[in-house]
């Protein structure tokens, strides 16, 4: 069994990883028009807040910037 860890955990411990390349994570909200483009997650950069990626698979990003374990998975907030 994995062990469950939040979203914004996750969202946490990506952007304290990408804030050293001057990159953010954001997530654009449900409601805002520029969903379609941008996805859930998207990464900018932070002085000049020009987007870098768009629909970012925040798993999976995570796995690759090594702030999550093998052994963890996202689950819903608890």
């Amino acid at each position: 069994m994995k062990k469950p860890v939040t979203e914004l955990a996750v969202n946490r411990r990506l952007n304290r990883r990408l804030v050293e390349k001057g990159e953010c994570l954001r997530k654009c909200p449900g409601s805002s028009p520029w969903l379609s483009e941008l996805g859930n997650y998207y990464i900018a950069e932070i002085n000049t807040d020009n987007i870098i990626q768009t629909n970012v698979d925040l798993e999976g990003l995570a796995r690759k910037e090594g702030v999550m374990k093998s052994g963890e998975a996202i689950t819903a907030e608890l």
